[in-house]
């Protein structure tokens, strides 16, 4: 919508300038069509950089934490670059076979090292336009629901050990 509004006072006042005889009317036509334009380009710019018309919706899903190494009590990391960069390698299924991963580049991880038993809360956050009116006004710019990134918390006991692979290994 923001769209055609843009192209309309563009048109406005490329007509107006160009097409309308010299009488009073014409400064307020220009005057509209000019405010539309630039009003319009404002907008899209604001919403994509200021998220203008948009809301953080975060959603939190907590699942049980099992162990990375059978028969211990085990978080398992991966370091990457520097030292407060990491990948975590959890299960949350005491089945599964492959475990899961996090990304540092998008998820943000927390360790809670005095819980009763061994959870994980992933807290994940999307933007989100803030009524239908929003939405369809900026329809052809920022989609709805984009992913902003994670927080991952990992609550453990007190007997579980958060190793590195590299350790695991040797």
């Amino acid at each position: 919508m923001i769209i055609f509004l843009l192209f309309a006072g563009a048109i406005l006042f490329a007509c107006s300038m160009i097409f309308m005889q010299h009488n009073a009317w014409r400064p307020l036509w220009i005057i509209v069509g000019l405010v539309v334009t630039v009003g319009s380009v404002l907008l899209m710019c604001l919403n994509y950089n200021q998220q203008l018309g948009m809301e953080r919706e975060q959603t939190t899903i907590t699942n049980p934490l099992s162990t990375s190494v059978k028969g211990k009590h085990v978080l398992l990391y991966k370091p990457v670059g520097t030292k407060s960069e990491r990948i975590y390698l959890y299960s949350t299924n005491p089945l599964q076979t492959k475990l899961d991963k996090t990304t540092p580049s998008t998820t943000t991880v927390a360790l809670n090292r005095h819980a009763a038993k061994a959870s994980m809360h992933i807290t994940t956050v999307h933007w989100v336009y803030k009524n239908e009116e929003m939405r369809l006004l900026f329809a052809g710019g920022v989609s709805d629901h984009t992913y902003v990134g994670e927080h991952v918390t990992f609550e453990l006991p007190a007997s579980w050990q958060v190793v590195s692979t590299t350790t695991t290994a040797k």
